[in-house]
């Protein structure tokens, strides 16, 4: 089997090979992605009758009750309560760095993508003014676009909704789960290689030997490719089929894994998808921070590690208030 050779915006921060560029590199894997995926897989599988039907994402306001879902019709799903606490730490957490801007030790704890923000923010023409743009951005990250666009349009019907309608219970688990999606070992090829003569080479299974435009996140107007996170092809990574139909490689990167689909791939602040979800529900029954392999090759720990686990040892999902 190929070796799994990562560039260095892929490795963990404290590696000393590590290295990230805001302008070359895709955005982050950053730490409250980590802390979301933890407080998903802490909050237990997702109800189907939590999920949302005809709500609008968009008209979210933190402000305006009237605009909230699961106000008095469905209950919250608990994983969704831990991450607005840990939305709402991270806003008071950040707010060191955007003093410190020009002293690297301190950016150094800072997340990656928004110290090489700020540092680029720092060189602008009026950096006070670039600064708080960038702290605005960031607070409405947390504050609305997380909450409201990205996880209350994941948690709808129609989109983690179209993952679980064959499972069997009101809550499926991973073992429900797994029966109807799977993660894949692949070892992943370019177009210019044949499948069939590189696993005979190596006497692999045929059948997990695929070219990267066979899966689905090829198959759009604007596709995000291995290669554009610098995985060079052969790749041994895991794939995830899904009961929607879709097939999609899971992409090491920021010290864990980002899912391929457009939706994920689309803005930086989409910080779960669908796909992601049921991963999370997945590693909460497995009691563990790696994805299983359902089928297939068994891929390095490395192309099935979905949470940092620098921050799985430290960080703590809270369901109570969070005033600072």
């Amino acid at each position: 089997m190929p070796s799994l050779v990562l560039p260095p915006g892929a490795l963990a921060h404290t590696d000393r090979e590590y290295e990230y560029d805001v302008e070359r590199d895709p955005a982050n894997v950053e730490p409250i992605e980590h802390q979301i995926r933890l407080d998903f897989i802490r909050g237990g599988p997702v109800r189907r009758d939590q999920l949302l039907g005809s709500y609008n994402p968009w008209k979210y306001d933190p402000t305006d009750p009237a605009t909230l879902p699961w106000q008095g019709v469905k209950q919250k799903p608990l994983g969704l309560t831990y991450t607005e606490t840990s939305c709402a730490a991270r806003i008071h957490e950040e707010k060191r760095f955007y003093g410190h801007v020009d002293d690297d030790t301190v950016l150094a704890d800072a997340p990656a993508f928004l110290a090489a923000r700020l540092r680029i923010a720092r060189e602008q023409p009026n950096p006070e003014q670039a600064l708080e743009e960038e702290r605005q951005r960031r607070e409405k990250w947390y504050r609305e676009l997380i909450p409201g666009p990205n996880l209350s349009q994941v948690l709808k019907d129609s989109s983690y909704g179209s993952l679980i309608e064959a499972c069997i219970g009101p809550a499926p688990d991973a073992d429900r789960l797994l029966e109807h999606n799977a993660f894949v070992g692949m070892v992943l090829v370019d177009d210019d290689t044949d499948p069939d003569a590189f696993d005979r080479d190596r006497t692999l299974d045929s059948t997990y030997v695929l070219r990267e435009s066979a899966l689905s996140h090829t198959q759009t107007d604007d596709p995000v490719r291995l290669a554009d996170y610098g995985i060079d092809l052969p790749a041994p990574l895991l794939v995830g089929e899904y009961q929607s139909g879709s097939q999609y490689p899971l992409i090491p990167w920021g010290d864990a894994l980002t899912c391929a689909c457009p939706y994920k791939q689309s803005a930086p602040w989409r910080v779960m998808c669908k796909h992601e979800l049921l991963a999370t529900v997945v590693c909460g029954g497995r009691d563990s921070i790696f994805l299983p392999v359902s089928r297939g090759i068994d891929v390095p720990h490395r192309a099935r590690r979905f949470v940092s686990p620098e921050i799985a040892v430290s960080h703590q999902s809270r369901a109570e208030g969070y005033h600072r």
